[in-house]
């Protein structure tokens, strides 16, 4: 029994250490990483936005989507692309290149930082944002498949630690298996919920 006890003494001070360790290194290089970040996120929503509203101006992709439904699709409409080809050219050579790049790069701040949560980095980052809706967790959203098996690894063990929520687990392990059902999301802090005549998923964690 006193052996028993030994090691887990020796595991839970081994975890504990670990997690210091890691917010001293985020603290340490939390400038460097945010400027990263940020640019990895304005990089993927910027183009993501282009595809859909064929403008880089922020200002007028906010005013699109802050119109009614039916206005805004059909502005929408009027902004695609003639040829079919563009936009195949621009996933191809501009945004599933950088997806890999990005989530290779954000799987190696994971290892070396822990998972960059807004409520890890907002502890030692008192600035604002180049974009009010920064968020690193839609870099791991936007992952290649060849990534997911590792992915749901990583951010389990971030899980059990404690460095992310059991929703936002549920979330990502949501887009790691296919977006094909949401169990992963049901059993991981969410419920579906009535409102109106319709069903919606409702997160537990907030």
């Amino acid at each position: 029994m006193k052996f028993k006890l030994l090691i887990l003494s020796l595991l839970l001070g081994n975890i504990i250490y670990s997690q210091t360790e890691k917010d001293s290194l985020l603290q340490k290089d939390i400038i460097n990483l945010i400027e990263e970040m940020e640019f990895m996120y304005g990089y993927d929503q910027t183009l993501r936005e282009y595809i859909i509203f064929k403008t880089f101006d922020k200002s007028e992709t906010d005013r699109i989507e802050n119109l009614p439904d039916s206005l805004r699709v059909s502005e929408m409409n009027k902004r695609q692309f003639e040829s079919d080809s563009i936009g195949k050219l621009i996933w191809k050579k501009y945004i599933n290149p950088k997806d890999a790049e990005h989530t290779e790069r954000m799987i190696e701040i994971t290892k070396k930082y822990g998972f960059p949560s807004l409520n890890r980095i907002k502890k030692y980052y008192d600035k604002e944002f180049i974009d009010p809706e920064f968020n690193p967790y839609i870099l791991l959203v936007h992952a290649p498949k060849k990534y997911w098996d590792e992915l749901k690894l990583l951010m389990k063990n971030e899980l059990d630690i404690g460095r992310i929520d059991k929703c936002t687990y549920g979330h990502l392990l949501w887009h790691f298996t296919g977006r094909k059902s949401f169990q992963p999301m049901l059993d991981n802090g969410y419920e579906l919920v009535e409102e109106n005549g319709k069903k919606r998923l409702k997160s537990t964690c907030e």
